[in-house]
């Protein structure tokens, strides 16, 4: 795939990505409104629950208030009898004020208010709850009952009485569970919208009060299961159940949201709850509102982005082919573009590259003619000389050829491959993501590293052909500098020792210079040797140049310096060059004692 198929496959890849984060978290966000709608109606639901145990507190209350007077006349606790069902009567209504009954410790009756509240006869002591208050001398609610005589849903309470810490009988109340005060909580409870409604069970499930006027007096709910298994772990909680019985206007199997907590004074609980399908409607109308928002946002900056990217790489294309025509070797078309910043420094520094590989071009043709006019004259010249001259002659052509052909590899080697690797990485730079703007810096930065890596290998070249060092500081610093770069790369150690008086004439020292080129190069390639020590002294007259190595050394009538093809005269170039100047050149080695070379010049 080309760059804008990738550049569109990555951003659509990312907005996928996008919208699936955005889902997640909009998930997330619509879970916990589902959480907090839950908590509400729990709330709801333990509001309710205390005010149902804060009114049988009360009723028990006030029983023991009637307690404290169980020592008194029976004409004295029917009157505080009176009295505290006078007051619940003006307080809540028509709870608690349905009788009272006062036992002694031996379970004998006091007082029972009305007399009728009991038929005549009855043993209360045979009553289970009365008979466990006693046992346990404690709080005790008998079962739910309905009451023919007032024809109404009562529940006694058993209230120990207790004369200086001394147990001393019990005073039992009626509680009516058709209180309107109890149905008016739930009401309060069960304003949850339509489907709304709450219920006081028992722990058998069993419904005491409703706000659903359908569902009988004691019997089972329509979460009967659930109710149970909340009363059963006596822990509040919160989930979504099923219908378990028709009723009128509902459906058996319908999901609603029910939220129950057991009372703290009774082993009742209060549930309240309402239907799934409305108790989530605004979270499901919230979760497709966003859907269809985030969906058509995301889409639309998606669109946005793509053709904005496709704007952007309109400049990287043109880079690209001019990039193309440079690397195809038409250097004569400038680079034009109205870019700024990143693409525009690149435009700019592919331009200034054009132009420096032009000017590369040009200047190596001119030294190119200029070297062939200067090879045809000095061919010319040799041609008339001696055998001697000849073979000079044939090895400065050969060594000019060299040169040449040294000059041409190593261009195509070091500036041509780190040319060339310029040009594959503003390829690479074209082909990247722009977005990306970290890594842009980094390959702009590789690039001028390779340009730079170009320029100081055409130094290098330069100074190979001729070291400026020996122009400006003399011969000993380029001796320094030329061991540097022949021989200690090859790990031979060089020992420089001079003995100079002052700064030898130029020509002498070139030729010194130059004769020393040539032994460090055949040391570096031939001789193997580990250490080479040069002693430069002036003395009589005369400059002496000593170069000691401990390399292989040459077999008695081989050429010196010559490989097996007879390639290079080293020997005669040298002693010409001396010659030239009345000096001369002698060598002394043997195989494995290494060589030594003198070269002694007339000052």
């Amino acid at each position: 795939m080309n760059l804008w198929s990738r550049l569109a496959l990555a951003i659509s890849l990312g907005f996928v990505l996008l919208f699936l984060a955005f889902s997640l978290l909009a998930e997330k966000a619509l879970q916990e409104s589902t959480t907090r709608i839950l908590e509400e109606r729990m709330v709801i639901a333990q509001m309710a629950a205390r005010q149902i145990d804060s009114l049988i507190e009360q009723t028990i209350a006030g029983l023991e208030r009637a307690g404290q007077f169980s020592e008194y006349s029976p004409e004295t606790l029917r009157a505080v009898a009176e009295a505290e069902q006078r007051a619940y009567q003006k307080t809540h209504g028509n709870n608690s004020a349905s009788g009272m009954i006062f036992l002694n410790s031996d379970g004998e009756s006091i007082l029972i208010h009305p007399p009728d509240l009991f038929p005549a006869g009855t043993d209360l002591l045979q009553q289970d709850f009365i008979e466990l208050a006693y046992s346990q001398q404690a709080v005790t609610l008998s079962e739910p009952f309905y009451d023919p005589q007032s024809a109404s849903h009562l529940v006694l309470i058993a209230v120990p009485i207790h004369i200086e810490s001394r147990f001393s009988g019990l005073i039992i109340g009626a509680m009516d569970l058709d209180n309107p005060s109890i149905l008016s909580m739930l009401e309060e409870a069960a304003t949850l919208g339509i489907s709304g409604h709450a219920s006081l069970v028992t722990s058998a499930g069993l419904t005491l009060a409703s706000t659903n006027q359908s569902i009988p007096y004691l019997s089972p709910g329509e979460h009967h299961t659930f109710y149970r298994q909340a009363m059963a772990s006596r822990s509040a909680s919160v989930e979504v159940v099923p219908i378990e019985y028709a009723l009128p206007g509902e459906i058996q199997g319908e999901r609603h949201v029910m939220a129950f907590v057991p009372l703290k004074m009774a082993p009742w609980g209060v549930a309240v709850g309402g239907d799934e399908a409305e108790t989530f409607a605004g979270v499901q109308r919230l979760r497709y509102g966003m859907v269809v928002l985030g969906g058509v946002t995301l889409a639309s900056l998606w669109a946005a982005t793509l053709l904005g990217a496709r704007w952007l790489l309109r400049p990287v294309r043109e880079l690209t082919t001019a990039a193309e025509e440079i690397a195809s070797g038409n250097l004569s078309m400038p680079l034009h573009s109205t870019q700024q910043g990143e693409i525009g420094i690149l435009a700019a520094a592919l331009e200034r590259m054009r132009a420096q590989l032009l000017a590369n071009i040009q200047e190596l043709t001119a030294w190119n003619e200029t070297l062939e006019v200067r090879v045809r004259a000095k061919t010319e010249d040799l041609r008339q000389q001696g055998t001697l001259i000849r073979q000079l002659l044939r090895r400065s052509i050969t060594a000019q050829e060299e040169e040449r052909a040294r000059i041409a590899r190593e261009l195509h080697d070091e500036i041509g491959q780190a040319l060339t690797a310029v040009d594959l990485s503003m390829e690479q730079l074209s082909r990247t993501n722009p977005s990306n703007q970290l890594e842009l810096p980094e390959r702009l930065n590789r690039v001028r590293a390779l340009t730079q890596q170009a320029i100081t290998n055409l130094r290098r070249i330069i100074a190979a052909m001729r070291p400026g060092i020996l122009d400006e500081l003399g011969l000993v610093p380029a001796l320094g500098w030329m061991s540097d770069h022949a021989l200690r790369p090859a790990g031979v150690s060089v020992n420089l020792d001079v003995r100079l008086l002052s700064r030898l004439p130029g020509e002498i020292e070139t030729t010194l210079f130059r004769i020393a080129q040539e032994a460090m190069s055949n040391v570096a390639r031939h001789s193997q040797a580990k250490n080479l020590h040069i002693h430069l002294e002036q003395s009589n007259g005369e400059v002496v140049m000593t170069m000691i190595d401990d390399g292989l050394g040459l077999e008695p009538g081989k050429s010196v310096f010559a490989d097996d093809r007879g390639r290079g005269l080293g020997l005669a170039g040298m002693k010409e060059r001396a010659s030239l100047l009345g000096g001369e050149v002698s060598i002394a080695s043997a195989p494995g004692q290494g060589t030594t070379l003198r070269v002694a010049i007339p000052l």
